[in-house]
């Protein structure tokens, strides 16, 4: 099956699948500095690690900095208010920090987010001014616009960014600085340095601050918001040109001494179900199925990855409604059972190369995803099948089976 045409099949059958728990937020710490991830469900810090390379934003003013999360290559872009970087969940480096050469001499970055529909890296500045480039290592420069939200003499200054890609939304978070009110500026990916409209974080609680990351998963209509120490998860409604912010849930101080100075969206993870198989002759060979990077929803690079397969073979990829099913259902003459029900088709028959080991192959199987509201929360399974020829006959493998969640955040 040709992969537009599963990717509209995707968006037929949403309806009728279940959902799973949310990805969680990461943001980078203003001293040491790190990666922290973040479950605003639990109110709990997952883990952290050291960012290499980065300098830590403790001599430059408290507002800067930024997180943004790049599904397309699983990382996450960060940056002190001066240099920009980009790792992985592990911190190992995807693009060294580096200076952005758009920014202003006695300007710093305040926010950033990757609007994955347009495959680019928006960043805005502590001057108001919004910089566009391609989400690419090194990023390259494609605009500047000032959206009129200069610092004011009561404090008020940009301190982060969000977008809503399937409303066209664009927040922009404009406190006074360091206390609050916390304003949220609202203009439209169309005219994106046009505010149009603005409203207030909903306050948690008497101790939250003004807000240094904004986070945005529109599958949902969530915005998360931290002061560095406490989040926020705030759900929203468009009423155009309004945003109107419902009740607030909220994560108190947790005991680290070292604020957030930016916060994204990471989306989640894939499970896997089941162990490889083969048989005739096919060798034995791991067969080790995974996503190439993050099923978030204008993803167009979107890729399902097999690995450790039979060289010199071919290999489909199989797409389930919902999760991986246990038992599954074998279907002779396969090796094992299918976990992709109910089935919904299948990407390739790509051939697998390799050839210096007898499980050197790989492959990726391409599935963009569109920005379709249906598909948001959805949950979709995959399992990849080989096919191997040798001594006149034919012979199959399987591999494990992953479930995962379409994003769009």
């Amino acid at each position: 099956m040709r992969t537009t045409s599963l990717a509209v099949l995707l968006s037929t059958f949403s309806a009728f699948l279940p959902s799973q728990a949310p990805g969680h937020l990461v943001g980078m710490t203003r001293n040491l500095p790190a990666l922290r991830h973040h479950d605003p469900a639990t109110c709990t810090n997952l883990a952290q690690c050291v960012l290499p390379g980065m300098p830590p934003a403790t001599p430059l003013p408290p507002f800067v900095g930024g997180t943004a999360w790049d599904p397309v290559r699983s990382g996450a872009w960060v940056c002190n208010g001066l240099l920009l970087g980009k790792y992985d969940d592990n911190c190992v480096v995807q693009c060294a920090p580096a200076a952005i050469p758009t920014l202003g001499a006695a300007a710093f970055i305040t926010g950033m987010e990757v609007v994955e529909g347009m495959n680019q890296l928006w960043m805005i500045d502590s001057q108001g001014f919004l910089h566009f480039y391609t989400d690419a290592c090194p990023p390259m420069p494609l605009g500047v616009c000032n959206t009129g939200l200069a610092p004011t003499a009561v404090g008020q200054v940009t301190t982060a960014l969000a977008v809503d890609e399937l409303r066209g939304i664009v927040f922009i978070a404009y406190p006074n600085f360091p206390v609050g009110p916390n304003r949220i500026v609202v203009s439209t990916l169309a005219n994106p340095c046009v505010p149009i409209s603005q409203f207030q974080i909903p306050p948690c609680f008497a101790a939250f601050g003004a807000i240094l990351g904004l986070a945005c998963d529109w599958g949902t209509q969530t915005l998360y918001a931290t002061d560095g120490i406490n989040t926020v998860t705030v759900p929203y409604a468009w009423l155009p040109p309004n945003v109107i912010p419902g009740l607030p849930s909220c994560c108190p101080a947790i005991a680290v001494a070292d604020p957030m100075i930016g916060l994204a969206v990471r989306p989640g993870r894939a499970t896997s179900v089941g162990m490889p198989c083969a048989n005739g002759p096919c060798p034995p060979c791991p067969m080790l199925h995974t996503l190439a990077n993050d099923p978030s929803l204008g993803n167009a690079q979107f890729r399902l990855a097999l690995a450790q397969a039979p060289a010199n073979s071919f290999a489909w990829c199989l797409i389930g409604m919902g999760p991986c099913a246990p038992p599954g259902v074998v279907v002779p003459p396969l090796c094992g059972p299918v976990y992709t029900i109910p089935y919904l088709g299948a990407l390739g028959g790509n051939p697998t190369g390799g050839g210096f080991a007898i499980c050197d192959g790989s492959t990726t199987f391409n599935l963009p995803l569109p920005i379709v509201p249906g598909l948001a929360g959805q949950v979709f399974s995959s399992q990849c099948l080989g096919l191997c020829f040798g001594g006149g006959v034919f012979g199959f493998s399987l591999s494990n089976c992953l479930s995962w969640q379409v994003q769009g955040s």
